[in-house]
Formats: C-alpha cells, sequence, structure tokens
C-alpha cells in the first residue's frame, strides 16, 4: 500500500490553535479525504517536548513512507529537515513542502545548505504568487507552485444586522498581530463618546508575553470583551454575528493569515495592514480595506467609522467577501502523488 506521512505541527497534546496547527491539520484531513488509495498517517512534533526519544518513532515513520507532505515552522526546517533530505535519498521517498507563512524567502538568505537541498525536493507549495515569484527569482528554483491556505466549509451565514457596528478579532491575542492598535481604537471610540454606536470582541489564545497588557486594555472599556479561543467547528458561525474583522498585523511577512480566509467564509469582510502579501488576498475597497503597515491607526479607525455610517457599502462589502471565499475551498492533492 503507498503511503503518505504528514509531519508538521498539529498541537494535538495541548489542543493548541493557530495558523500553523490549523494548516497542518487541514492538509492531513485532505490527504484522508482524496487519496483513497493511499494509507495515510501523521506524526505531531509537538509530542518531542513531551518525550524528546519520540524523534527515532518520527525518523522511523518517514523512512517508511513513499510521499512525505512536510510542514515545518522554522526550528524544525532548521534542525530536521537535513537529516529528511538525507533520508529522502537513503529510502526513496518524495518530500512534498507546504509553506505556512510568507517568511521562507529571508529566512534561506543566509542558510546555503539549506537552498541546495529544498532545490532537490519534489515540491515546495507557497500560499502566495509573490513567495513563489521571490523563490524562483533570488534561488532559481523550477519546483515552487501556489498551493493556497485552505479551509472547509459548507456553512452558509445568514445577513445579521445590528444598530452597532460588531467589530471582531481572531488571532494569537498578541500586540505582533495588532490588539494595540486595536485598543487605540477603542480609546478614539470612548473619547468621541460613539461606544454605543461600537463593540469589540477578541477570540483567541493569549500570549504569555502580553497578557497582562492584553487583559488590563480589555478591563478599560465597557464595550470590549474577551471570549477565549473559538474551536475550529465554532468559527464561523460565530463570526458571521459580527459585522467586519480586524486584522492590523505587524508581522510584514504574514503568509496567508487563516482569519482572513475564516472571515470570507463567515460572509464578513476584513481591515487590514498592508503585509506583504496583503493585496493577493484583500480586494480593497471590495472584500475589505487595506491600510499602511507603519501608520496606517487612523486609516484604519476612519474605515470602522465609514462602515457605521454607510451602512450600504458594509453590506456591499459582505456580499464580497461571500464571492471571495470561493477562492479558499480545498484544492486537489491527487496530482501530488507518484508524480
Amino acid at each position: 500500500m503507498y503511503k503518505v506521512l504528514v509531519l508538521g505541527y498539529f498541537g494535538y497534546l495541548t489542543n493548541q490553535l493557530d495558523g500553523q496547527t490549523v494548516k497542518t491539520r487541514d492538509v492531513y484531513r485532505l490527504a484522508k479525504e482524496q487519496l483513497n488509495d493511499c494509507t495515510v498517517d501523521y506524526f505531531d512534533t509537538q509530542e518531542l517536548k513531551k518525550n524528546k526519544l519520540l524523534v527515532l518513532k518520527m525518523f522511523w515513520k518517514v523512512m517508511c513512507c513513499n510521499t512525505l507532505f512536510y510542514l515545518p515552522a522554522h526550528n524544525n526546517l532548521r534542525v530536521f529537515f537535513p537529516v529528511i533530505f538525507i533520508l529522502s535519498r537513503l529510502f526513496r521517498f518524495r518530500i512534498h513542502y507546504f509553506v505556512v507563512g510568507g517568511w521562507l524567502r529571508e529566512y534561506l538568505t543566509h542558510r546555503a545548505i539549506h537552498r541546495f537541498m529544498l532545490s532537490r525536493i519534489k515540491g515546495i507549495h507557497a500560499e502566495t504568487k509573490r513567495l513563489k515569484k521571490e523563490l524562483e527569482d533570488y534561488y532559481h528554483y523550477k519546483n515552487v507552485d501556489i498551493f493556497p491556505n485552505f479551509r472547509f466549509f459548507d456553512y452558509n451565514p445568514k445577513p445579521s444586522e445590528s444598530d452597532k457596528i460588531r467589530i471582531v478579532f481572531m488571532a494569537r491575542v498578541m500586540r505582533q498581530k495588532g490588539v494595540d492598535w486595536i485598543f487605540d481604537m477603542a480609546d478614539y471610540i470612548k473619547k468621541n463618546g460613539l461606544q454605543e454606536k461600537f463593540s469589540i470582541t477578541f477570540f483567541g489564545p493569549e500570549d504569555n508575553d502580553d497578557k497582562q497588557y492584553f487583559e488590563s486594555n480589555v478591563a478599560k472599556y465597557g464595550f470590549v470583551e474577551y471570549r477565549g479561543a473559538l474551536q475550529p467547528n465554532e468559527i464561523h458561525e460565530t463570526l458571521s454575528n459580527y459585522d467586519v474583522m480586524l486584522l492590523p498585523t505587524h508581522f510584514y511577512t504574514e503568509g496567508l493569515p487563516g482569519s482572513v480566509v475564516d472571515a470570507y467564509i463567515s460572509g464578513i469582510p476584513v481591515i487590514v495592514t498592508e503585509w506583504k502579501h496583503s493585496h493577493e488576498f484583500v480586494d480593497d475597497g471590495k472584500s475589505g480595506f487595506i491600510v499602511p503597515f507603519e501608520n496606517g491607526k487612523q486609516q484604519m479607525i476612519d474605515r470602522v467609522i465609514s462602515l457605521e455610517k454607510d451602512r450600504n457599502l458594509l453590506r456591499r462589502m459582505k456580499a464580497n467577501a461571500l464571492i471571495k471565499r470561493m477562492e479558499f475551498a480545498p484544492p486537489k492533492l491527487e496530482n501530488l502523488i507518484g508524480g
């Protein structure tokens, strides 16, 4: 039986939910559903935190597969990939690297050995057109294609309106994801007496370094609340109760944030900073708004205010979000096997 192994950070031990773990789980689910003629297995690298000896189990599974679907974060790529590459040559399995995020080109700048090895695996599947072009232009890779971030969905949101503009944030709760700008917006709303016109809700796991900062700021505002992390099966129905998602990320090399995809599936537009790949995924003025990366905070506030004043604009953008979501339906995996 042809064997496929999905190797990455699933986060099953602690039910960690973030962009890395969600995509890794979704690729595994996609393989299980589509590759009916294959045995599909997985190894969760989070297990190595519990018992480092399990690295032997990981390498054994790698050696026994025919195709490896590989979803490493930075440390995994740095430490384990050279070993995995050598094993692929000895045991003749194919490596398909599914990139999470948009950081790979910069990461490889001073890693000549990694660049060489990656040029010789079966496929590098980037989330963005820009990253694909960078890998081809900077490193002359011939094995790169586009495999977008995606979601499984059959949810059809029902139109939902309120007297307030209901703002939502769903990502890792940390300043680097832009929660500092959102609190500055809350301060603007309070100072201008607009509390009755807006509500702000945060979802997502709290970052330990910013936990005290975040919770003390939530407590300052009666129209701001934190409601914990959503389970995957709760996301779309929950988000559809809001009007607009904010993601003013300070990570310039974001790939495609899963929260943007989830917003579209739920039928709500997004307001984001102009991160490196933003224009590939947000149609400015249609499925959302893009504000300057460095100094866009006031423009973000102005965009939110404009949606409160122009409800027809908000309705059009919600309709456009539903159209946009079709770009993120699950892709096909069959052509990666045996090729």
